[in-house]
This record gives structure tokens, C-alpha cells and sequence, in this order.
């Protein structure tokens, strides 16, 4: 498979610790805390020096959630950052962005179906763009004194929750499509949701490992180390912290230009709050960055890895090209958008995010769940993703326009 054992000796050891937490490591939590001092020690112990980038946040906890209809439970998940609440009332279902318009939501629990959940709603305050509509759907909800929202997710099996908002004001939960049909079938009788969460402001951080370089040049790699709350994390992203550990480690003697190691932290946060703290600290140095790779979700047991070039000058893509040939558990795909190297890309700064084949069918049904475990990586894989970027890495970088 490649890579040496004392590489996959450093990817094991990384990744016992930083997905040793069942309930994942979200931003401003207990372990995001403790991962955040795991890899400050290691970039220290390999000769960066290390800068801390803080941020507020909030330290959310859930603590339980249940819906009754009659005398019986239905299966419910808390979206993430939702307030709590003690709510029993009748349901209002509405199902298209006209029907919420005129529907009179006072003193009832909205339940969202149809058009109005058939996808994840962007959260208000996202700091790069917006979704004008999603926007329009959460501001409703609340001004028409809506006492909770239920979303119905097209999905029966692993739903993906519909809204993660720590702006959003009302007490929300996510529910099957199979039990959106059953609500529906009871629309005028009393519906229970209890959600007991805890919402503390927090603080936490990106960590950056330098090691300087007499050329003007910077090299950036980039990996984020939190997840949503509820999962361990392995794939998302402890596999990628581990890859640029285990790399940077590597090239700590002899950088081939500046480095930077950037671990992000946010990438799974309604917010970004850590590319925005580094949009405002490093911001200025994107005109430096002959390239920035980002590795996420490397690793998956039984699937190739994914190269995905963005701004790339085309005689050193076809040079990365030659270089992954050899390698068949290399290949290339399209640039993809979801992750931390999209801030870099909109800067025009040449990137190449590497990630798992397929891994975007898996969102929600392994990626973001309680089954994204360590037995679902391949150590030697991820030695083997070391070894080619250290190759790469010792080519010359792109030459910017």
C-alpha cells in the first residue's frame, strides 16, 4: 500500500488521540479544547513554533430530546445549537415558502415538510454567502410566534438535521420521513417536544505551526480538527489531522519554502468561526501562498483518494498528474467547494484538497454519525497519501501569474 511503518506508527498514534471522544470534538467543547492542545504539543515537539488563532463561540450540550404524540414517542433528533424548550401543542404544517408566508403560526409548533425541508437550511449568518431563501424561511418562523419547529428531512433513515442556526431563536428537531408522515396524519392533535440543551459562550481556536524559509514563498497545509456534536470524527477529519501531522513532522528539517500548517478549527460550525479568524489574521499573506493543500476525509477503508485541483497553472497540474500515475489508489476529480480550501481558491491561490472517493455520498449516513469510528481507516493508506505529497512538496511549487 506504501508508506513506511514509522509513518503509519505516527498516523495511528495521532489518530487514537484525537478520536478518543465518542461525542466528537465541536467547537468550544471539553475535547475540541483538548485536541487543540494535542496538536500545539506535536507541532512543538516537531520545531514549529506555534500560534494560537482564538475565537468566540458558543459551548453547546444536549442533554436530552423527546416528542410524544398520545401516549407514545416518536423517534427525534435535536438540531445542533437549538435552544430548549417544554412545548405541547397543536401542529401547523406548512410546506412551500407561500404556504409559511400566510400561515398563522402563533402559539403552535411549525412543522416544516415539502419544499421547505428538502435540504439543510444555510445558517443566517454564514460569513461567505448566502441563501436568500433559507434566510426568508428562518425569519418567518420566528416573527410569526411560531412556539418550536419541527423539520421533516426527505430522508427516513439518517436524517441530516434541517436547521443548525445558533441564531436560529426557536426550539427546533429534525425527524424522519417517516415519522414526518405520521405528524401529518395527527396535524390537529397535541404534539409534545421537550429539548433539554445548555448553550455557555465559549472560546476556541485555530492552531498554526511555522517553520521559516529565506524564500518569500509559502507552502500552506490545512486540515480542520473539529466535528459536528454526536460523532467520533474519525474520517471527519481526525484522518486528515493525522495526514498533515504526519507530514509536517516530515518535512520539519528541511522545508522546501515557508510552511505553514493551518488546523483549522469550524469547518463543521454553522459559522466558519475559524476561517473567519483567519481571513482577519492571514488574510494578507494570500498573495504569498504558492499553494495550499487541504486534506480532508482521507483514508476510507476500500476506496481510492481524490485529487481536486483549483487555480492550479496547467504545467504543474500535468506535472502532479505524471507523479499520481503511478500511484493507483490516486485519482482525479472535480474541484468540490465544501471545506476549508474554498477561502484560499476564492483568493485565486493554486490549491489541491484531497479527500476519499464517494465520501460526499456518505455525508450523514457514516460522515457526521455516531459510525464515523477508527476501523473505518486504513493507516497505511493515509502513510501512502505522506509519502506523495512529500514528493510533490519537493517539486517546484506553482508560479503565480
Amino acid at each position: 500500500m506504501g508508506g513506511n511503518e514509522t509513518t503509519i506508527a505516527q498516523i495511528r498514534s495521532h489518530l487514537a488521540a484525537l478520536a478518543r471522544w465518542p461525542g466528537g470534538r465541536p467547537v468550544g467543547s471539553p475535547a475540541n479544547r483538548a485536541a487543540d492542545f494535542y496538536i500545539t504539543d506535536a507541532l512543538r515537539a516537531a520545531g514549529y513554533e506555534v500560534e494560537q488563532q482564538p475565537f468566540d463561540c458558543i459551548d453547546w450540550r444536549l442533554d436530552s430530546v423527546d416528542l410524544w404524540v398520545g401516549d407514545g414517542p416518536l423517534p427525534v433528533m435535536a438540531n445542533p445549537y437549538s435552544p430548549p424548550g417544554d412545548v405541547t401543542a397543536s401542529l401547523a404544517a406548512v410546506a412551500t415558502l407561500a404556504e409559511l408566508e400566510a400561515a398563522d403560526l402563533r402559539g403552535r409548533i411549525a412543522l416544516l415538510h415539502g419544499a421547505l425541508s428538502a435540504e439543510p437550511l444555510f445558517p443566517r449568518n454564514y460569513p461567505f454567502f448566502t441563501v436568500p431563501e433559507h434566510q426568508r424561511i428562518l425569519e418567518l418562523l420566528e416573527r410569526k410566534g411560531a412556539r418550536a419547529v419541527i423539520a421533516v428531512s426527505p430522508m427516513s433513515a439518517d436524517p441530516a438535521p434541517i436547521i443548525e442556526d445558533g441564531d436560529f431563536t426557536l426550539p427546533s428537531v429534525t425527524v424522519g420521513g417517516d415519522v414526518g408522515a405520521v405528524l401529518l396524519m395527527t396535524e390537529r392533535a397535541p404534539v409534545t417536544l421537550r429539548l433539554h440543551s445548555v448553550a455557555q459562550p465559549g472560546r476556541a481556536a485555530n492552531v498554526i505551526g511555522r517553520r521559516a524559509h529565506p524564500s518569500r514563498d509559502k507552502l500552506v497545509l490545512s486540515a480542520h480538527f473539529d466535528t459536528k456534536p454526536g460523532t467520533p470524527g474519525a474520517l471527519d477529519n481526525a484522518a486528515g489531522v493525522a495526514t498533515v501531522l504526519a507530514l509536517a513532522e516530515r518535512l520539519a528539517a528541511d522545508p522546501p519554502t515557508n510552511l505553514e500548517c493551518v488546523f483549522f478549527n469550524g469547518e463543521d460550525h454553522y459559522a466558519a468561526p475559524g476561517e473567519v479568524v483567519y481571513v482577519a489574521g492571514c488574510g494578507g499573506e494570500f498573495g504569498r501562498i504558492a499553494l495550499l493543500v487541504n486534506v480532508d476525509g482521507v483514508g476510507l477503508r476500500d476506496a481510492p483518494t481524490t485529487v481536486a485541483f483549483f487555480n492550479c497553472p496547467d504545467a504543474w497540474a500535468d506535472a502532479t498528474r505524471g507523479l499520481m500515475s503511478c500511484r493507483p489508489n490516486l485519482v482525479e476529480t472535480e474541484p468540490w467547494p465544501q471545506g476549508d480550501h474554498s477561502i484560499f481558491a476564492m483568493q485565486d491561490v493554486p490549491c489541491i484538497a484531497l479527500t476519499s472517493g464517494g465520501i460526499h455520498n456518505l455525508i450523514d449516513s457514516l460522515i457526521h454519525s455516531p459510525g464515523d469510528t477508527l476501523d473505518r481507516l486504513d493507516p497505511a493508506q493515509m502513510a501512502a497519501m505522506v509519502d506523495f505529497l512529500a514528493d510533490l512538496l519537493a517539486q517546484p511549487l506553482p508560479r503565480r501569474a
